[in-house]
Protein backbone atom coordinates (compact mmCIF):
# COMPACT_ATOMS: atom_id res chain seq x y z
CA UNK A 1 0.00 0.00 0.00
CA UNK A 2 0.97 3.55 -0.72
CA UNK A 3 1.37 6.64 1.23
CA UNK A 4 -1.40 8.44 1.23
CA UNK A 5 -3.99 5.92 1.28
CA UNK A 6 -7.56 6.18 2.90
CA UNK A 7 -7.48 3.30 4.95
CA UNK A 8 -7.75 3.49 8.86
CA UNK A 9 -4.56 4.02 10.30
CA UNK A 10 -3.47 2.42 13.78
CA UNK A 11 -1.17 4.14 16.44
CA UNK A 12 0.08 2.15 19.30
CA UNK A 13 1.95 3.60 21.88
CA UNK A 14 3.31 2.06 25.72
CA UNK A 15 2.17 4.23 28.90
CA UNK A 16 3.29 3.81 32.23
CA UNK A 17 0.04 4.26 34.55
CA UNK A 18 0.82 4.70 38.06
CA UNK A 19 -2.44 2.70 40.04
CA UNK A 20 -3.44 5.95 41.85
CA UNK A 21 -4.03 7.94 38.37
CA UNK A 22 -5.79 5.42 36.41
CA UNK A 23 -9.42 6.31 36.80
CA UNK A 24 -8.39 10.07 36.67
CA UNK A 25 -6.46 9.16 33.74
CA UNK A 26 -9.27 6.84 31.69
CA UNK A 27 -11.80 9.89 32.88
CA UNK A 28 -9.58 12.31 31.40
CA UNK A 29 -9.64 10.05 27.63
CA UNK A 30 -13.53 9.73 28.05
CA UNK A 31 -13.27 13.04 28.60
CA UNK A 32 -11.33 14.11 25.36
CA UNK A 33 -13.48 11.77 23.44
CA UNK A 34 -16.05 13.91 21.05
CA UNK A 35 -13.25 16.19 20.57
CA UNK A 36 -11.19 14.29 18.95
CA UNK A 37 -13.69 12.30 17.13
CA UNK A 38 -14.45 15.47 15.39
CA UNK A 39 -10.71 14.58 13.73
CA UNK A 40 -11.19 10.87 12.93
CA UNK A 41 -10.34 8.95 15.90
CA UNK A 42 -12.54 5.78 15.56
CA UNK A 43 -11.06 3.25 18.50
CA UNK A 44 -9.53 4.26 21.65
CA UNK A 45 -8.22 1.19 23.85
CA UNK A 46 -6.21 1.35 26.86
CA UNK A 47 -4.84 -2.11 27.45
CA UNK A 48 -3.54 -3.85 30.91
CA UNK A 49 -0.71 -6.48 30.74
CA UNK A 50 -2.39 -9.44 31.87
CA UNK A 51 0.28 -10.61 34.13
CA UNK A 52 0.29 -7.43 35.79
CA UNK A 53 3.66 -6.72 34.46
CA UNK A 54 5.17 -3.95 32.89
CA UNK A 55 3.60 -0.74 30.66
CA UNK A 56 0.21 -0.64 29.03
CA UNK A 57 -0.71 -0.14 25.88
CA UNK A 58 -3.19 2.59 24.04
CA UNK A 59 -4.25 1.72 20.78
CA UNK A 60 -6.40 4.15 18.62
CA UNK A 61 -7.66 3.72 15.22
CA UNK A 62 -8.01 6.74 13.00
CA UNK A 63 -9.95 7.16 9.45
CA UNK A 64 -6.68 7.73 7.62
CA UNK A 65 -3.09 9.02 8.12
CA UNK A 66 -4.70 12.34 7.18
CA UNK A 67 -7.24 12.58 9.99
CA UNK A 68 -4.36 11.75 12.35
CA UNK A 69 -2.15 14.24 10.76
CA UNK A 70 -5.02 16.77 11.19
CA UNK A 71 -5.14 15.95 14.91
CA UNK A 72 -1.89 16.58 15.17
CA UNK A 73 -1.91 19.89 14.34
CA UNK A 74 -5.27 20.46 15.36
CA UNK A 75 -5.78 24.08 17.62
CA UNK A 76 -7.32 22.19 20.53
CA UNK A 77 -4.22 19.61 20.89
CA UNK A 78 -1.92 22.00 22.60
CA UNK A 79 -4.67 22.54 25.15
CA UNK A 80 -4.94 18.67 25.29
CA UNK A 81 -1.40 18.09 25.84
CA UNK A 82 -0.86 20.78 28.22
CA UNK A 83 -4.10 19.51 30.31
CA UNK A 84 -3.27 18.17 34.15
CA UNK A 85 -5.20 14.40 32.86
CA UNK A 86 -2.13 14.37 30.10
CA UNK A 87 0.32 15.01 32.70
CA UNK A 88 -0.93 11.47 35.08
CA UNK A 89 1.07 9.15 32.89
CA UNK A 90 4.09 9.07 30.94
CA UNK A 91 3.52 8.21 27.55
CA UNK A 92 5.93 6.59 25.41
CA UNK A 93 6.68 6.88 21.28
CA UNK A 94 3.69 6.83 19.10
CA UNK A 95 4.51 3.98 16.39
CA UNK A 96 2.11 4.36 12.97
CA UNK A 97 0.60 1.13 11.83
CA UNK A 98 -0.80 1.15 8.02
CA UNK A 99 -4.10 -1.58 8.19
CA UNK A 100 -3.70 -3.85 5.58
CA UNK A 101 -5.81 -6.48 5.90
CA UNK A 102 -8.21 -8.19 8.88
CA UNK A 103 -11.61 -7.84 9.85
Amino acid sequence: MSKGHRDPLVCIRSVEIPTENEEAFFQWIEANRHLRQRYGILMERVLAPADGQGNWLIITIWESEEAFEKWLTAPEKPGVDASPGHALVKFGKIKRYDTISGY
